[in-house]
């Protein structure tokens, strides 16, 4: 399958993205903000949206589901935690695969930004995950709407499900400021130095994609097991016993930063 991320003007700084199986062109819309806009970047690349996938129940990851799909016909598959949010075709269990013309992908549950969270994990040509707000480039969803004790575990879940090259595809560009707060918690760490710079230089359009591997040098929330970043944490009085205490703390700096 092959993944098309396209920035949505005037928008919350969303992403959205199209996944399509090349032996078909079947093309699954993902968090629809501007139906218009998808259509266009179908039409130019001469797809047809088939599916829309939907990763969580939030307002500006469905804005446009209904419109999307009375246009295309689309078939509609979405979490089955979010039943009686929004009509769906098809509710998804942790697990559960999708077929998309002939290529498959797999539904895995991920709650915690919000209770109804889940993302979608592509293993050909190669492992991409469409993560919605669960996961970001150097950071993680907020727990306003959900809980930080379930994302934590969410997060640990899918760094053991998922091949460490896999290409993450969140929901919004949120890379700039995710590595200037990395950077404010370890100020000079060397690989988010190195990526500010890089990102400092592109638009949303041509913003660097990473990988897990790469998360795992820029992403605060993938290194708890970092004395210094636990000493840090320590210093500015926050528990830091466990992995949990440590995600818990940087999701509450976060908050406020």
């Amino acid at each position: 399958m092959r993944v098309i991320r396209t920035f949505v003007p005037n928008s919350l700084q969303n992403y959205n993205h199209l996944v399509v199986c090349e032996h078909s062109q079947a093309t699954a819309a993902v968090d629809p903000y501007d139906a218009d806009h998808l259509l266009t970047l179908a039409e130019d690349q001469g797809l047809r949206i088939t599916d829309i996938w939907i990763t969580h129940e939030h307002g500006d990851h469905i804005r446009h589901l209904d419109e999307l799909k009375a246009k295309t016909g689309a078939r509609v598959r979405a979490p089955a935690s979010c039943q009686g949010r929004f009509q769906a075709d098809q509710w998804l269990a942790d697990g559960d695969e999708l077929t998309l013309g002939q290529s498959t992908a797999h539904f895995w549950a991920s709650p915690g930004h919000t209770p109804g969270h889940g993302v979608f994990y592509l293993t050909e040509p190669e492992p991409a995950l469409i993560c919605g707000d669960t996961l970001f480039n150097a950071g993680v969803g907020n727990t306003r709407s959900g809980d930080t004790d379930t994302l934590f575990h969410s997060i640990q879940q899918i760094r053991q499900r998922a091949h460490p090259e896999t290409r993450i595809y969140p929901g919004h560009d949120y890379l700039p400021t995710n590595l200037a707060f990395t950077l404010s918690i370890l100020p000079g760490h060397p690989p988010a130095e190195a990526m500010k710079a890089s990102s400092d230089q592109q638009t949303p359009d041509t913003r660097l994609t990473t990988t897990l591997a790469d998360e795992a040098d820029i992403n605060l929330f993938f290194r708890l097991d970092d004395d210094t970043l636990a000493q840090v944490l320590n210093d500015r009085g926050f528990r830091t016993d466990t992995r949990q205490d440590r995600f818990t703390a940087l999701r509450q700096l976060r908050d406020q930063w």
